[in-house]
C-alpha cells in the first residue's frame, strides 16, 4: 500500500474512538484498532470503512457519478468560495470533519489549504469509495453521523452540506470554541428544477426556517451568509442534474420536459455557529 495512504491516517488517530465501543484508537500498522479488540483496516483505495452493514438509500454510485459531472463543471464552486472565506485564517484546535461529506468536493479543497488534518465521513461507501481517488490527503471513513467516531472535543470545525445534521454529536466532537459550518439549500436552490416538477413534488416552495429554529436549540448562531448564481446549462447537463439532486427523488425524471431546462440557480445558506 502507498506509504502515504497510510500516513495521513496517522495524523488524525488520536482523533478518533472506536464506533463499537468508544475507546480511543491508535493506527497499527494498516488497521485503525481499539484496546478492545475492534480492528478497522486501511482499504487499497485510501479509506477505512467503519460500518458493520451497508447503509442502502437512493444516494447510490449513479446518484454520486451525476453530482460529480456537475460538481466538475463548476456549479457550486461561489459556495466552496463562500465556505473557503469563511475558514480564512481560522485557528482551529483540531482536524476539520466534514459529516457527510458525499464525494469529497469541498473537503478535497480544504485540504489543499488549511493547515489542520481533513477527515471527511460518509455513510455511503459509493460516495467515499469515489472521494478517495487519486491519493489525496483527506482521511476518508465510511460511518454514520449519528455516531461520529471522533472523541469528545477533538474537533476544530464540522461543515455540514447540504445534508441532515446530528447537533448533538456535533456538539459533543467539537472542542472548545469550536466551529460548526451548516450549508443549506436557500429559498431560489434549484427554482428552475421545482418548477419543471411542479405538482410532483411534495414542497414547491422551500424555507430555512425550521432548519435553523432546530440549530438554535442546540448552539448559539453566530453568522449567517448568503451565495447565489444562476448558471446556463448545455443539453448535455441536464440529465446530471436531474440526477445529481435528492429534490427529485420519488420523481419520475423520464416524464420531465427536458427542453425546457436552460440555467439553474444554485443558492445557499451559509450558518455558523459554535
Amino acid at each position: 500500500m502507498n506509504p502515504a495512504r497510510i500516513e495521513k491516517f496517522a495524523r488524525i488517530a488520536d482523533a478518533l474512538r472506536c464506533p463499537l465501543c468508544g475507546a480511543e484508537m491508535t493506527l497499527q500498522g494498516t488497521s485503525l484498532r481499539c484496546g478492545r479488540g475492534h480492528g478497522f483496516d486501511i482499504a487499497a483505495k485510501g479509506y477505512v470503512n467503519l460500518l458493520r452493514r451497508a447503509v442502502h438509500d437512493d444516494y447510490d454510485a449513479g446518484f454520486f457519478e451525476s453530482r460529480s459531472q456537475i460538481l466538475k463543471a463548476g456549479f457550486y464552486r461561489h459556495v466552496l468560495d463562500a465556505l473557503l472565506d469563511v475558514l480564512d485564517g481560522a485557528k482551529l484546535a483540531g482536524p476539520v470533519l466534514d459529516a457527510g461529506c458525499g464525494e469529497g468536493y469541498y473537503a478535497k479543497a480544504l485540504a489543499e489549504t488549511l493547515d489542520v488534518p481533513v477527515i471527511g465521513l460518509d455513510n455511503s461507501r459509493d460516495a467515499i469509495v469515489r472521494a478517495a481517488r487519486g491519493g489525496n490527503g483527506v482521511c476518508w471513513l465510511v460511518s454514520d453521523v449519528a455516531n461520529l467516531p471522533v472523541r469528545d472535543g477533538a474537533a476544530g470545525c464540522v461543515l455540514n452540506i447540504f445534508t441532515p445534521a446530528n447537533y448533538a454529536e456535533f456538539t459533543r466532537v467539537l472542542a472548545e470554541g469550536g466551529w460548526l459550518v451548516k450549508v443549506v439549500p436557500g429559498p431560489d436552490h434549484l427554482v428552475e428544477l421545482r418548477e419543471l416538477a411542479g405538482e410532483r413534488l411534495r414542497h414547491a416552495s422551500h424555507s430555512n426556517r425550521r432548519v435553523v429554529e432546530h440549530l438554535e436549540r442546540h448552539m448559539a448562531l453566530e453568522r449567517r451568509l448568503r451565495t447565489r448564481v444562476t448558471f446556463d446549462v448545455a443539453p448535455d447537463q441536464v440529465d446530471d442534474l436531474l440526477r445529481m439532486t435528492p429534490l427529485l427523488f420519488g420523481v419520475d425524471t423520464a416524464e420531465l420536459p427536458r427542453d425546457r431546462v436552460h440555467s439553474v440557480t444554485v443558492d445557499a445558506e451559509l450558518l455558523i455557529a459554535r
